[in-house]
C-alpha cells in the first residue's frame, strides 16, 4: 500500500443533469410483458410499469407478473439512462453496440465506475461544455495478459470491469462524457459513481481481507428437490488504518456522513490490487488509545 485508504463520497446525480444518452429500457427483439404470452427458456421481457427486464427460467404460460413469480423469471433489474447513477451494478444502463451518456455533475474530483460490459471504455471530462479537456481515458476493458501458452490460445479473456480515476480538477460547470463500446454485442454500465476523494489519513495496514460471495441460493420446491435461484457476486472488504488521535473525531465524521450511502472504497491505490477496492456501505469501529486511534473498517459490497 502506498498511500492513504479513501472513499468517494458520491455526489447526487439526476435525471436534469444528464444533457444527451443512447441508454435504451430494452433490446430490439425484447416485447413488454403479457399475461397470455407462450414464452420460451432464455427469452427477455420488459415492465414498463417498474422498468425493469425480466429473464424467462421455465418455459411455457404463466399469468403471474415476472416480479411476483421469481421462481420462472430472473430479475435483470432496471434499465434506463439513470441505472449508472443507483446504488447497484446490478441495475445496468445499456445500448447495442455503443452507450455514451453526457452529464453536468457540478464540481467533482474523483470517480468509479462499475458493472462495465464491452471492449473498450472512454472517458472525456471538460472543464466546461465544449471547452478545454481536463481529464481524458481511451481503454481496453481487457485486463489481462496470459501467464502461459495455454492461457494464451485456449483461455478466454478475462474482462475488466471496474475503473478509478482520482486527482481531477474540479470544474463547477464540467461537463463528462462516458463511451462504452461493445460491437456486435450490448454495451453496459453498472455504476457511475463520482464525487470527493476523502482520505482515511491512514495507510491500509498488513492484512486487509477481501471477501467475494454469492447472491444465489438454493431453494428446495414442493417435493423437496433442490432449486438454484440465480444472483450475482459481492465483494466485502475489511481493513485497518491507524491514524494520529486528533484525526479521529474528522474521518469518523466523514464516514458517518455516507454511512446510509454506497460508495467506493478504496483500501489501496496499486492498480494491480484492485481486488483491494468494493462499491458498497461502509462502516466501522473505533479503538481511541494514548497517542493514536485505530479505525477497523467494514465494506459490505453490493452485487457486481
Amino acid at each position: 500500500m502506498t498511500a492513504p485508504a479513501c472513499f468517494i463520497s458520491p455526489l447526487l446525480i439526476t435525471a436534469a443533469m444528464i444533457t444527451s444518452t443512447s441508454a435504451v429500457t430494452k433490446l430490439p427483439g425484447e416485447s413488454d410483458w403479457v399475461a397470455t404470452g407462450d414464452y420460451a427458456l432464455g427469452q427477455v421481457v420488459y415492465r414498463p410499469s417498474l422498468g425493469r427486464r425480466f429473464e424467462n427460467l421455465k418455459p411455457g404460460v404463466n399469468s403471474s407478473p415476472p416480479e411476483d413469480a421469481l421462481d420462472r423469471w430472473y430479475d435483470l433489474g432496471t434499465t434506463s439512462k439513470m441505472s449508472m447513477f443507483d446504488d447497484s451494478p446490478g441495475t445496468q444502463s445499456i445500448s447495442p453496440n455503443t452507450l455514451t451518456q453526457v452529464f453536468r455533475p457540478g464540481a467533482f474530483n474523483a470517480m468509479y465506475l462499475a458493472g462495465l460490459d464491452g471492449q473498450t471504455l472512454s472517458v472525456i471530462v471538460k472543464d466546461q461544455p465544449g471547452g478545454t479537456i481536463i481529464f481524458e481515458y481511451q481503454g481496453s476493458l481487457e485486463k489481462s495478459e496470459a501467464s502461459d501458452w495455454w492461457e494464451h490460445f485456449f483461455s478466454p479473456l478475462r474482462p475488466r470491469t471496474e475503473f478509478t480515476a482520482t486527482e481531477i480538477t474540479p470544474y463547477a460547470s464540467c461537463e463528462v462524457t462516458i463511451t462504452v463500446v461493445n460491437t456486435g454485442g450490448v454495451a453496459r454500465i453498472g455504476i457511475v459513481s463520482i464525487g470527493d476523494l476523502v482520505s482515511l489519513v491512514g495507510i491500509a495496514e498488513s492484512g486487509a481481507r477481501v471477501k467475494a460471495r454469492t447472491l444465489s441460493r438454493i431453494d428446495s420446491d414442493s417435493r423437496g428437490r433442490p432449486t438454484k435461484q440465480q444472483g450475482r457476486n459481492a465483494r466485502d472488504l475489511t481493513f485497518t488504518v491507524t491514524v494520529p488521535l486528533d484525526m479521529a473525531e474528522t474521518i469518523a465524521d466523514a464516514v458517518d456522513e455516507v454511512m446510509n450511502v454506497s460508495c467506493a472504497v478504496m483500501a489501496t491505490d496499486i492498480d494491480s490490487l484492485r481486488v483491494g477496492r468494493t462499491f458498497g456501505l461502509i462502516g466501522y469501529d473505533l479503538t481511541l488509545r494514548s497517542n493514536d486511534a485505530v479505525f477497523n473498517f467494514s465494506v459490505q459490497g453490493t452485487n457486481v
